[in-house]
Parts: structure tokens; sequence; C-alpha cells
């Protein structure tokens, strides 16, 4: 059975709907596939449908981005309760910040010499999601960055200390997992490599963190055998997949990619229905 328990559409920064997705997955042959758009479930009906009718299981879920000192802190949420009011007033609430920081990138940017109009950026994307991702594919359309990794120019202008950054003005780590608890979901810390220490994790484990994500491209064997260690010393349930956004030179893990066993699926389905059961008690 072929996993992938993180992608991103056109709803967040990716570049096919979530149909199209599904469509992929299918054939692919994933069986089982999360859509993780960042701060949005807008698109998580959507692909449940076309999961019905096309065979491929879907759990609905989404993508947080946090700040944690120097460090990028993205808490995954998976089988997320879409009736949940909570959930929507809050993603709406993100959706504003993050047009408030994309005001300021721009700002920066323009400082630097570099006209880009908020309109433009939010034309290359759906349902007006700005995010990091949009403004440098502004950037690149218009000349004022070359998109290839090996160039570094995301890192130098909207990475952590580029020129142009600005912090997130959402949820703490704790927040955003104490929300996608209250929204009868499992949060999990997404990508954590190396860059984030093991006392950072047991904080949020003390908070209700329930799993990580091991299994991921920018995982060494070394760093997801780490991450694989420590989840089973502390009773974390473990996920992973290709975080697919688009075909490109600079992300060549395609979509059901990752190697990801299918123990993830059940370990992760039976961690979401122990805590949605004892909620029940």
């Amino acid at each position: 059975m072929i996993v992938d328990l993180h992608v991103h559409s056109n709803i967040s920064d990716g570049d096919y709907s979530p149909r199209e997705l599904v469509i992929m997955a299918r054939d692919k042959g994933v069986s089982v596939m999360a859509l993780t758009d960042h701060d949005s479930v807008h698109g998580v009906p959507q692909a449940l449908l076309a999961g019905e009718e096309l065979g491929v299981f879907i759990i609905p879920g989404m993508e947080l981005s946090t700040d944690k000192g120097n460090t990028d802190l993205h808490i995954l949420g998976f089988y997320i309760d879409m009736d949940s009011m909570e959930l929507h007033r809050t993603l709406d609430m993100l959706r504003a910040k993050r047009m408030i920081r994309c005001k300021k990138i721009l700002k920066r940017l323009r400082d630097l010499g570099m006209e880009i109009p908020l309109s433009y950026v939010l034309n290359l994307g759906v349902g007006g999601f700005i995010g990091r991702g949009r403004i440098f594919k502004a950037m690149v359309n218009l000349g004022f960055a070359r998109s290839h990794k090996k160039y570094g120019d995301f890192q130098r202008y909207l990475g952590k200390k580029g020129l142009a950054y600005v912090e997130h003005e959402g949820l703490s780590p704790e927040e955003a997992i104490r929300f996608i608890l209250d929204c009868r979901g499992i949060p999990v810390l997404a990508h954590p490599r190396t860059d984030i220490s093991t006392d950072t994790v047991e904080r949020l484990i003390s908070v209700g963190l329930e799993g990580v994500e091991a299994y991921h491209p920018s995982h060494s064997r070394n760093t997801c055998k780490m991450w694989l260690d420590f989840a089973k010393d502390h009773d974390l349930v473990v996920t992973g997949g290709s975080d697919f956004h688009r075909i490109s030179p600079d992300e060549p893990y395609g979509l059901g990619s990752m190697a990801v066993p299918p123990t993830a699926v059940y370990e992760l389905t039976e961690r979401w229905l122990k805590i949605t059961s004892d909620r029940c008690i």
C-alpha cells in the first residue's frame, strides 16, 4: 500500500487542484493521501468527493505555520473535524494575518528595489491564499529572483534569516497543537530535520503533541532513524509524506514517492480513534 500523508494543493501553495491531486494519487497507486494545505481546509471537501469516486482514502488535514525562536516550526493536523466552528473561525483569523504579513514582506522587498503588486501575488493563487511560496513565484516571474535551489534566492530574501523575512503573526506551536486537538484532530510535528531540539519537542508533547513526521524528503537516513527512535521512546505516532507541491527540478520527490510504511496510517487512525473515544467517555 502506497501512502502519502503530506500533500499541498493550489488552495495553498501547490500547483494542482485537490481533485487533480487525487487523480494523480490514483494513477500512481496511492491508496491513502492526506491533504495538508497551509492554514486551510478549503480543499478537503473536493478531495473527499474525488477520493470516494476514484477509490483513494483521503484524510482531512492541514499544516499550521508557527515560529519558535530562530526556527520555522510546522504542525500537521490529521482527521480534522470539518464541522468545527472553532476550525473555521481560527483559520479565517490566520488568513487575515497572512495578508498582513504579506504586505509587510512586499514593503521590505520594495525597499530592496523589487516592486511587486499585491494584486499580482493574489492572482497567482486560488481563493486569496498568500504565502512565501506565492511571493517567491511572483519574484521569479517578474525577474527579481531565480527559481532553482542552487541559487538560494528564496533563502536569501524570504528564508528565516532573509532580507525580507517577517515573523508569523499567527499561532504559537503550543496554540497550534491545542487548536488541532480542539478540532478533534491529531497534531504531528512536521519535518523536524535537525533544526528542532528534542527538548523543544518534549515540551510540545507536554501540551498534546501526538506524533512526528519522520519520513520526509529533507531527512537523511540518519535523521529519519533519529526521529523514529525518539517517537518510539516517547510513544508518538510516526507519519511521513512527500510534501508535494509541484513537478519541478527543485522538487524531485513526486506524490507518493516517499517509502512510508502502511503501519503509519493504522497507528495514526488508532490514535485518533482512541483520543476521540476518550473524550466521549
